[in-house]
């Protein structure tokens, strides 16, 4: 095979995310409703259909869906109908491409690196859907799980011990809380889908990743939802999506190690 310089490799995995990030808003936007029209069993209609126009339906042509470039060419408008097209997409592109330049700059790209990467992907789905849904799908977030364990039976990030007790004290802490919380006020404080996440994070990174994790994303939804009601933008009795930040911890963790936990002891 021809060789590449890492400089080189490094560019074509950024142009990818690019690419994959223009993937992952079509998903993102398609698979809630999917799951709503069809069932889980009719999920294989949603990379093979061709995109379309969310206000008019109009197919979209060639030009039209190349990442970024396309929404800026057209102004942010649908070529047959002029109605707007959410920043969600160009958004989505940017951000994909950005992590996938970081994870494979910091990790590089042999195997461990490219888990990094799916593991960064499959986050910035599950990241988008329960933002815009409140929503955590198992087909996301199980398979996450699964990878997770069956990786870490080679210890790419931690031990297959490690990985098991973090996907169990994962599930069963958020478990815990949230019948604690339900007994105690008669409310939900979060959804299945939040168990479902922490325990593929603590397949991933172990039991010991989980207090930083929690730690991330407690801190971050704190100050997300006070920084959001100072400017008047939401409610503090509205319900937030907490899947998102706990990816926040995930990634961070995938990043950083136990850095950030220990620099506050």
């Amino acid at each position: 095979m021809l060789e590449i310089s890492p400089t080189a490799q490094l560019l074509l995995i950024t142009f990818f995310g690019l690419l994959l990030g223009s993937f992952i808003s079509m998903l993102t936007w398609r698979l809630p409703r999917m799951m709503e029209w069809e069932g889980e069993t009719q999920l294989k209609h949603i990379s093979f259909s061709r995109s379309e126009c969310p206000k008019c339906q109009t197919p979209l042509s060639w030009k039209e869906l190349i990442p970024i470039f396309s929404w800026l060419a057209f102004k942010g408008r649908c070529h047959s109908c002029q109605q707007p097209i959410s920043a969600r997409y160009p958004l989505i592109e940017l951000t994909t491409m950005f992590l996938t330049w970081l994870v494979a700059s910091h990790f590089g790209l042999d195997s461990k690196g490219w888990m990094a990467l799916i593991f960064t992907w499959v986050l910035i789905a599950i990241t988008v859907i329960d933002l815009e849904h409140q929503l955590i799908l198992d087909i996301l977030s199980l398979p996450l799980l699964w990878l997770g364990l069956i990786i870490n039976t080679q210890s790419y990030f931690v031990s297959p011990n490690e990985a098991i007790w973090g996907a169990v004290v994962g599930y069963l802490l958020l478990w815990t809380l949230f019948y604690l919380f339900k007994f105690l006020t008669g409310k939900e404080g979060m959804g299945f889908g939040d168990f479902k996440l922490l325990a593929a994070l603590g397949a991933w990174f172990g039991i010991n990743a989980i207090p930083q994790i929690i730690l991330i994303a407690s801190l971050s939804s704190l100050i997300t939802v006070l920084a959001l009601s100072l400017f008047k933008k939401r409610n503090l009795q509205e319900p937030v999506a907490f899947g998102p930040f706990l990816a926040v911890g995930g990634l961070l963790t995938l990043l950083l190690g136990d850095m950030f936990i220990v620099s506050l002891m």
